[in-house]
């Protein structure tokens, strides 16, 4: 048996191995949100908007059923 495949220096720690994975993908989430045209800026202008406007309905007691339609981003 090959002792240098089992020594424990040459071995690295799941969670390093697990945190460079996420750091690669999300080096490439960030250039590819980069490279989209979407106006993240206006889509979550929007979300804040509609999740207030819920928040505010419902503490003065309309029906929590009731939808709200989300206003899209203009492309």
């Amino acid at each position: 048996m090959d002792d240098e495949r089992l020594d424990p220096v040459r071995i690295p720690h799941p969670l390093s191995v697990l945190d460079q994975i996420e750091q690669e993908h999300e080096a490439e989430e960030a250039a590819h949100l980069q490279a989209c045209d979407t106006p993240w800026g206006q889509v979550l202008a929007a979300y804040i908007d509609v999740l207030t406007e819920l928040i505010t309905s419902q503490s003065e007691g309309e029906e929590p059923g009731e939808e709200t339609e989300m206003p899209g981003p203009d492309r």
